[in-house]
């Protein structure tokens, strides 16, 4: 395919809406209204309209909200870690999945509310200064929840968007073409581009951010899960207090995460003509990588076993053998199953190389994940010390609309998205094509500056691919020329070392953000313990060990909010509006050199450019 290829067919899904897609976003607006129906009858009826009871007090709720943060899992595992990997076919799939990802956790953060019942109190979690002195206690896991879950949200969704910003200047320079500057569409995503013109120094800053955002991303994509996991291993309910439960929901989150991207991808390509971009070839390879986290998911299960026997404890021995042959075994079974012997059918080359295996199995995960976190959250509660306190719960229909509601809310967010922005990245696609042009060259004998002088001359050579840029960006180097930038719809790494571009300040702005965050995240837990002065648990107010997750959490929030603003400010992103001698097609399909040169250097400039075959010679005076 050539660049003009992936552009269009990357773009055409954002045309005009059908009336399929327009009856299909009715119907989820509907079933996202219909729990939040529910939801007004719950808060105005109380609790009791739920299956809550002595002595199972969390249920579905805190299990819609186990299920939704690890679905949320994968796109920072294709997003940030695979990315970190150098595994190029994430490509396709990583713009849905981190789409998916703050869909999801936007989705799982409603359920910690509804299960709260008096929505009014929800404030009570933010540390801010108030005359009754009532702060979060930051040694207990739930308040590490709220922290976690807002810093993973924020980070994906900074994330995200700037991942976008390089594919809304391609979107931005279509409708200004198509229908004129001043058309809505056209000044919408003019303004979401933040005057983005892929010059060189753009990328040059652009590169370097989003390789620290990974970074900052990615020992958060195991953070989020472990924390949710401390929820219920630092109880002391039997099946429960485990220490394999960080790195067993971590694994769970990424299984349950990466069958999602199948369920929504699959159709999305069908149905988007998305059949050029997003190959068999990527489906496969989430496949082969479901087969991984099944795998490790089957472990826990044994582990999970081999302990509650091994520990001598009977009463955890017990509530596992209850979980195993009691009334609930059906689910226990049922998540073996799903979660292990299905997946591991993708072993077979058939299964995952056909579009309606690899459909039907990553439903069948979908489920089997989602009672996964129901036997865990039931079965512990039901079955804990005193046999006299042993229960049973069953879901009410508020709490099965409410969770209906909630997919039509998520499905509603992701339909959405497939015709408002961009769903595959299209400058990592065109910088596949870009690698195949690019023929190294050794880098200049002295540094050029990208900044041309006032009241100069300038010339824009225009080029096919990006072989031919790198070659007269080099060829106009050795030629004596100092003040030079380049355009591009790609970022060619080649062109720094050739132009000896100096590193880039943005990653001291991170690590000075990372460690405000680090010690504020400190201070603010601290200064809560010594406010209140409670002793938790038999530890000492100014806890060390609990208070690392407040640090964590701080040091990769503020450390994107600061990669972000460092991004911005040397990238001249505030400003809005392209590079003046900017042309549209440098996001589609065209190169672009603009070289400073006086009027007496315009032939031997033209020499230089020669075997390189510029298409196109502007001269700005």
């Amino acid at each position: 395919m050539s660049y003009g290829q992936i552009n269009d067919d990357a773009l055409n899904p954002m045309g005009k809406p059908g009336l399929a897609y327009l009856l299909a976003i009715v119907m989820l607006a509907g079933l996202a209204g219909l729990g939040a129906l529910c939801l007004m009858y719950q808060t105005q009826a109380g609790m009791g309209v739920t299956g809550l009871n002595r002595p199972v007090g969390w249920a579905v709720y805190i299990t819609n909200f186990v299920f939704w943060v690890g679905i949320a899992h994968s796109g920072t595992l294709i997003s940030a870690i695979l990315y970190l990997m150098r595994a190029k076919w994430r490509d396709a799939v990583s713009r849905s999945a981190e789409a998916m990802t703050i869909f999801a956790v936007m989705t799982a953060g409603l359920f910690p509310l509804i299960h709260l019942g008096r929505l009014w109190a929800a404030y009570y979690i933010v540390p801010y200064p108030s005359q009754r002195e009532l702060w979060p206690n930051f040694v207990s896991p739930l308040v590490w929840d709220v922290l976690a879950v807002t810093t993973y949200l924020t980070v994906s969704l900074i994330f995200w968007y700037i991942g976008l910003v390089p594919d809304l200047a391609a979107a931005r320079d279509r409708y200004m073409a198509e229908l004129g500057p001043e058309h809505l569409k056209s000044r919408i995503y003019r303004a979401l581009a933040l005057g983005w013109s892929g010059s060189g120094t753009q990328w040059h800053h652009y590169g370097r951010s989003y390789l620290f955002f990974a970074a900052l991303a990615t020992p958060l994509v195991v953070s989020v899960h472990s924390v949710v996991s401390w929820d219920f291993a630092m109880s002391l309910l039997p099946g429960w207090h485990s220490a394999i439960f960080p790195p067993y929901f971590v694994a769970g989150a990424i299984h349950s995460g990466l069958a999602m991207v199948l369920t929504l991808m699959i159709p999305m390509r069908k149905l988007l003509h998305l059949e050029r971009l997003v190959e068999m070839h990527h489906f496969e390879m989430l496949a082969k990588t479901i087969i991984l986290t099944a795998t490790i998911v089957g472990y826990a299960y044994a582990v999970e076993a081999f302990i509650s026997w091994y520990s001598g404890d009977l009463i955890e021995w017990q509530n596992h053998k209850w979980r195993v042959f009691g009334p609930v075994a059906w689910m226990y079974w049922l998540c073996v199953v799903c979660n292990v012997l299905v997946p591991w059918l993708f072993v077979f080359r058939r299964m995952r190389t056909r579009i309606l295996p690899l459909l039907v199995i990553s439903l069948l995960v979908n489920v089997g994940m989602w009672f996964e976190r129901l036997m865990i959250i039931y079965t512990s509660q039901a079955h804990d010390f005193l046999p006299h306190n042993f229960g049973r719960y069953l879901p009410t229909w508020v709490e099965l609309t409410i969770t209906a509601g909630s997919f039509g809310f998520f499905l509603l967010f992701f339909f959405s998205f497939t015709k408002l922005l961009p769903t595959v990245p299209l400058s990592e696609l065109k910088g596949h094509l870009a690698e195949k042009e690019v023929i190294p060259t050794g880098a200049c004998s002295h540094r050029v500056r990208p900044r041309m002088p006032p009241h100069r001359p300038a010339v824009l050579a225009v080029f096919s691919n990006a072989g031919r840029l790198l070659q007269a960006a080099k060829g106009c180097c050795d030629g004596g020329f100092q003040v030079m930038e380049t355009f591009s719809p790609v970022k060619i790494e080649e062109l720094s070392g050739v132009m000896k571009h100096a590193k880039s300040p943005v990653r001291w702005i991170t690590l000075a953000g990372a460690l405000a965050g680090l010690s504020g995240g400190f201070w603010l837990a601290a200064g809560t313990a010594l406010v209140n002065g409670l002793v938790v648990g038999g530890k000492p107010p100014v806890s060390i060990v609990p208070f690392c997750v407040v640090g964590f959490e701080g040091t990769i929030l503020l450390g994107s909010l600061a990669n972000l603003a460092g991004l911005v400010l040397f990238a001249r992103l505030f400003r809005l509006e392209p590079h003046p001698f900017y042309d549209r097609r440098f996001s589609r399909d065209k190169f672009g050199l603009l070289i400073s040169c006086g009027a007496d250097e315009y032939e031997r400039l033209k020499e230089q450019l020669a075997p390189a075959h510029p298409e196109e010679l502007h001269v700005h005076q």
